[in-house]
């Protein structure tokens, strides 16, 4: 796997891994999917909570990554999966790792 220092935003192939403080996403751009994985890869540093969100752990239906850089926090546009009329921002804790699988 090779590590990165951020994903471009006009990035439209391959699978990610990229972990944050509290957690560590997956997306997948062939499928245009983000997985959260929440507490995976935590610091454990009690100054970050492990938030619970919705769909954590499902795949959601990703539109677009406005930033994904280590050190700071990334924005993923994705669309809420139980209805295509709706569109949310998913902005994380600070990138710790981004590592590019496939």
């Amino acid at each position: 796997m090779a590590k990165e220092q951020e994903i471009d935003p006009d990035t439209a192939d391959g699978v990610w891994a990229v972990t944050t403080r509290t957690s560590t996403y997956l997306l997948d751009f062939g499928e245009m999917t983000l997985l959260r994985a929440p507490g995976v890869g935590s610091s454990g540093d009690e100054a970050w909570a492990v938030s619970r969100l919705r769909r954590d752990s499902e795949d959601i239906p990703l539109l677009g990554v406005k930033s994904c850089r280590v050190g700071e926090s990334a924005q993923f546009w994705v669309r809420a999966a139980d209805d295509p009329d709706v569109r949310t921002w998913r902005i994380t804790t600070p990138v710790v790792m981004i590592e590019r699988i496939s």
